[in-house]
């Protein structure tokens, strides 16, 4: 996965979003301005794109099927 984020900061995206919906239950995401490090939103919280989409969020219950149960 980090090879295809490097590949998506190379082509320049600002920001890539790893939903993860099967084990964690989590939104990471991940900013040209610190490709290694990831941001992690879990349920209950907003999940933003900044800078790529100022202003915009989402909320993480969106993305995640209610059925998943979050394991933290």
């Amino acid at each position: 996965m980090s090879d295809k984020r490097a590949d998506y900061f190379a082509a320049g995206t600002l920001v890539v979003w790893d939903v993860d919906v099967m084990r964690d239950c989590v939104v990471r995401v991940y900013r040209v301005s610190a490709p290694a490090s990831a941001t992690v939103y879990r349920r209950g919280e907003m999940a933003d794109a900044e800078p790529a989409v100022p202003g915009w969020s989402m909320p993480v219950d969106d993305l995640i099927p209610a059925s998943n149960s979050d394991p933290s």
